[in-house]
C-alpha cells in the first residue's frame, strides 16, 4: 500500500467540506509531489463535489507510512465480535466511578510485571 492508499483509507475520518457526510469512498487523486508535500484532488463519493487539499508530511514519514502501510497490509483482517449491550453498560458503570486522569484511564497494563 502506498502513499494515497494510506490517504483514501484515512479519508473516513474526515468529513466532506460541503455536504458534512464521511469522505469514506471518496476519490483522490494526485496534482502534484514535492518531496513531503502532496496536491490532492478528492471528490466526494456522496455529494460529488471536487476539491484541493495540500498534504504536508513532514520528518520523512512519507517513507515510514508507506512502510507501516505495507506492513499492515499484510496482517490477516480479524473480524471483531459486535459490542454487546451488556459491554456498553459495564463501561458507563465503570466509566462513571472511575477516579483519575485521562491518562490513566487510557493507560495500557504492564503484563512484563507479574
Amino acid at each position: 500500500m502506498g502513499i494515497i492508499e494510506f490517504i483514501r483509507d484515512r479519508a473516513r475520518f474526515y468529513n466532506c467540506p460541503v455536504c458534512g457526510r464521511s469522505l469514506k469512498g471518496c476519490d483522490v487523486q494526485v496534482l502534484s509531489h514535492e518531496e513531503e508535500r502532496f496536491h490532492l484532488q478528492v471528490t466526494c463519493a456522496q455529494c460529488q463535489v471536487t476539491f484541493i487539499v495540500v498534504l504536508a508530511i513532514a520528518g520523512g514519514a512519507v517513507e515510514e507510512i508507506e512502510k507501516v502501510a505495507s506492513e499492515a497490509a499484510m496482517e490477516p483482517v480479524v473480524a471483531a465480535e459486535p459490542i454487546t449491550v451488556d459491554e456498553i453498560i459495564d463501561l458507563h458503570l465503570y466509566l462513571k466511578s472511575f477516579q483519575g486522569t485521562l491518562t490513566q484511564l487510557i493507560q495500557q497494563p504492564d503484563h512484563s510485571r507479574g
